[in-house]
């Protein structure tokens, strides 16, 4: 059984005791739409953009599938925010270089608007998400009500089990793996880990491709193209990790970044979310994003600094560490400090030479997230997220549930 631990999460900004329940029970439970960028249209533009309602649909499964009615490549299917499956998303998806009109024979799938532009949709290109989620067998009494007081507007920023895989949170140990160029056990880990069915025991205990291939559920798709790659080139652990699609190789090096920024997040909580000298402050944008501009905190400018994070206009940030990160001073300096001591980790592994478009010069990340349009209705939470924000950091707040299955 997994726990929060496993990812790097083990502190609350709140105090009052959470409500358990769990979320997902249903499918309608967990609602998500993005807020775009506005994009401007063109009536002849080159690209086509869709919005998508999807049921039950994780983003990249949807992608690998569309592209194959179309008879395109998956690389011209773009997107800005990646979704998990057990729910319902709303989301826009753009068709680069696609002249053709689209109607789309997929269940639970629904277009909602279609339109042309000659911008090209990239990862990240939205302010945010708006979620209506539900806990479920859980009452919501006053103890929701003084958490709502004890986070008064804002909650821990950690990255989500979702980033690390909500069935396998492995994510960040294949990456850690590939940071440490242990590109073999990062191969041995992805296929076979953990070793509950015949073929990834197989493949776990004796990287035996071949032997492994004949017993791995058929419906494996990634790992059965590296254990074919295996078959056909043993040992090449290195060419078997880039039949995966990149931006999957990119989540697990983000996935082990991830879960260090949740360690570091983690401590800091336990020192207190107040402003400190040392601290590195991340400026924000005309939507209230935090962005990659720095301030060091100092005995001249705290008091300043404290009115803007009060505005929602600065936020205390920590590492997503790599081959260019500077660590903090003070405190926030000392817990980035012992956590890549303890991991056994340098800068210069983040330079990944081997996967080219792998190495990661790291940047910053807010501490904490703000809560915006919130509203409640008993044990159905109503809110919109920044980019990048996980609902269910969040939602653990309010329940406190330490199982990664509730969530």
């Amino acid at each position: 059984m997994y726990t929060e631990k496993d990812i790097g999460i083990y502190s609350f900004l709140s105090h009052s005791e959470g409500v358990g329940g769990k979320l997902r029970k249903n499918i309608e439970d967990f609602y998500v739409e993005e807020v775009p960028y506005t994009v401007e249209k063109h009536e002849n533009g080159k690209h086509l953009y869709i919005k998508v309602k999807l049921r039950n649909w994780e983003t990249n499964r949807f992608v690998k599938i569309l592209s194959r009615q179309l008879g395109i490549s998956r690389r011209r299917i773009k997107f800005a925010g990646t979704k998990d499956k057990r729910g319902i998303t709303i989301q826009y998806f753009c068709i680069l270089n696609y002249s053709d009109d689209i109607n789309i024979n997929l269940k639970d799938v629904d277009i909602l608007e279609k339109f042309r532009s000659n911008y090209e949709l990239k990862l990240g290109d939205l302010i945010g998400n708006r979620f209506r989620i539900k806990i479920s067998d859980a009452i919501c009494d006053s103890r929701v009500e003084k958490i709502e007081k004890e986070l008064n507007g804002f909650f821990p920023n950690f990255f989500g089990v979702q980033r690390f895989g909500a069935h396998r949170p492995i994510t960040h140990i294949i990456g850690k793996f590939i940071v440490k160029k242990q590109f073999d056990e990062a191969v041995r880990y992805y296929v076979g880990f953990p070793p509950e069915e015949d073929g990834r025991r197989i493949f776990f205990e004796s990287m035996d491709a071949r032997e492994a291939l004949k017993n791995i559920d058929p419906r494996a798709e990634y790992e059965r193209a590296i254990l074919n790659h295996l078959v056909k080139n043993p040992s090449d652990y290195i060419g078997a990790l880039q039949k995966l699609p990149e931006n999957l190789l990119l989540m697990f090096v983000h996935g082990y970044q991830g879960y260090l920024f949740n360690k570091m997040v983690s401590e800091r909580l336990r020192y207190g979310v107040e402003v400190m000298e040392g601290d590195v402050i991340l400026k924000t944008d005309a939507y209230g994003i935090p962005i990659q501009e720095y301030v060091k905190v100092n005995q001249f400018n705290i008091e300043k600094i404290k009115k803007r994070i009060s505005e929602r206009k600065a936020y205390i940030s920590t590492l997503l560490f790599g081959f260019q990160s500077s660590f903090s001073g003070g405190i926030q300096g000392k817990i980035e400090k012992e956590v890549i001591e303890t991991e056994d980790i340098s800068h210069e592994d983040f330079k990944i030479r081997e996967i080219r478009g792998l190495s990661s010069k790291g940047r910053r990340r807010a501490i904490l997230a703000p809560i915006l349009e919130y509203s409640r209705n008993g044990c159905v939470f109503s809110f919109m997220l920044l980019k990048g924000c996980y609902a269910t950091s969040l939602m653990r707040e309010f329940m406190k549930n330490p199982k990664l299955d509730a969530y």
